[in-house]
């Protein structure tokens, strides 16, 4: 039971942390606790990003109980607010995507985490950074398909100055190269994977929903997004997948 517990990855993506709720991605701060806290509780291992790659590997320590990946996507400054305290409380690594052309930004309704914020955050020990693109943060197979074929699509050569520019932003303020990326609203093909292989991109993230086993793909990671309707109940639901 213990070994097939271990082949199982759940990948959590969160957005938002408000209070009120005002969006169904987002999640008020105590819910949030209670998420993890029952996560904790139900005898799941929160991993790191070197513990996920080693999963992928097939070399996750089987002392490693029951993995699952805590994300967020986005970036936003409420994360600083109320999840640091949380992973530090907790001792629970957790992982955000950021748009980095949104860096320190409030473009609409909420601001962004700002570069302070980020170091802080690394510096904490639990939180890792991914690219969620820098300013490509859109449907972009619909400009991908509009260009159609027969050439070189020139969407391609803009997709790889923006993985550059969003790797570069990252690794600027966190000190260490930028391996993963979650592809905005889960927009990829395997040109677009090519391009994030090429750029450095060694973990891909996307939209599909699934479990993900050990020794499976990761430029094809499946994920679980996290609603304002889960309460503890249905988030457990979704950690346990497949297990028994």
């Amino acid at each position: 039971m213990a070994a097939e517990d271990n082949r199982i990855l759940p990948v959590l993506v969160y957005h938002h942390i408000q209070d009120p709720v005002k969006s169904d991605v987002s999640c008020t701060p105590s819910m949030f606790e209670a998420h993890m806290l029952a996560i904790k509780d139900a005898g799941y291992t929160p991993l790191t990003i070197p513990q996920t790659k080693a999963f992928f590997d097939g070399t996750l320590p089987e002392t490693i109980k029951k993995p699952v990946l805590i994300t967020f996507d986005d970036g936003y400054e409420s994360l600083y607010q109320y999840a640091l305290p949380i992973s530090i409380k907790y001792k629970i690594p957790m992982t955000v995507f950021i748009i980095t052309s949104r860096i320190g930004q409030k473009p609409q309704f909420s601001r962004y985490l700002s570069e302070s914020q980020i170091k802080e955050m690394n510096e904490s020990g639990f939180w890792y950074f991914g690219s969620h693109s820098h300013d490509l943060h859109t449907e972009s197979i619909r400009i991908y398909n509009a260009f159609g074929g027969g050439k070189v699509n020139p969407l391609l050569e803009e997709l790889r100055a923006d993985l550059k520019t969003s790797s570069k932003c990252l690794e600027k303020i966190t000190k260490v190269p930028t391996e993963i990326i979650a592809w905005p609203y889960g927009n990829h093909n395997e040109e677009y994977s090519v391009i994030a292989k090429a750029v450095g991109y060694k973990m891909h993230f996307t939209s599909l929903s699934g479990y993900n086993e050990t020794k499976s793909s990761p430029y094809f990671i499946k994920r679980i997004p996290i609603s304002a309707r889960d309460t503890i109940t249905s988030v457990l639901r979704k950690c346990r997948g497949r297990r028994r």
